[in-house]
């Protein structure tokens, strides 16, 4: 007598959904928005007929990836767990590749988008660009420096917009002229700033 395999339990509808948009980050940088469902499908390990029980179309599924991308929870999750007790220039180098990081990996995904109707993304105050650039980390950058605060020249909360506006124009490539900046570079042009003379 043979028994008849089980199937396997149908995967909630949201970790669906953020299974495909998982897949589709990276064929987007790849291919930008000429990719297709049929290879979105296949990056997922789905059928095609799948990724649109999922999402209403292609453009609902990449304002996902948007979405996904701008999302800022892995980066303030990172920076939480960080040992407000090291020392100065080791919390402004690790704060500094974090963020640089952040900032060139939205770059480089919304650079393979190309030009696209971003009005939707707006929340109920108007465009996202009308948030101070990486305002999201304010708050725990501010924690992480309170400490120091001895050795820091400006008001922390000062440091912290500073740095914040160093890291995003260093990143992004039409306000600069040569090249991508270097992380630990950058870190040590921000410490060498505000830190006191003999520190």
């Amino acid at each position: 007598m043979t028994t008849k395999a089980r199937r396997a339990a149908p995967m909630p509808v949201e970790e669906r959904r953020a299974h495909i948009v998982d897949a589709v980050i990276p064929l987007v940088l790849e291919r930008g928005t000429e990719v297709t469902t049929r290879e979105i499908a296949e990056a997922a390990g789905i059928a095609e007929g799948t990724v649109f029980r999922a999402f209403a179309d292609k453009e609902a599924l990449l304002d996902a990836a948007i979405a996904k991308v701008m999302d800022p929870s892995e980066i303030l999750g990172f920076l939480e767990e960080v040992d407000p007790t090291l020392s100065l220039e080791t919390k402004i180098e690790l704060i500094v590749s974090v963020l640089h990081s952040r900032v060139s990996g939205v770059v480089r995904f919304m650079t393979a988008l190309g030009p696209r109707d971003h009005a939707r993304h707006a929340g109920p105050e108007g465009h996202g660009h009308r948030r101070p650039p990486l305002g999201e980390v304010t708050g725990v950058v501010e924690r992480l420096l309170e400490p120091d605060k001895d050795r820091i020249r400006v008001p922390v909360a000062t440091a912290v917009d500073y740095l914040r506006i160093l890291v995003f124009g260093t990143t992004m490539p039409f306000l600069t002229t040569g090249g991508a900046s270097d992380p630990s570079e950058l870190a040590d042009f921000i410490l060498r700033g505000i830190a006191k003379e003999g520190d």
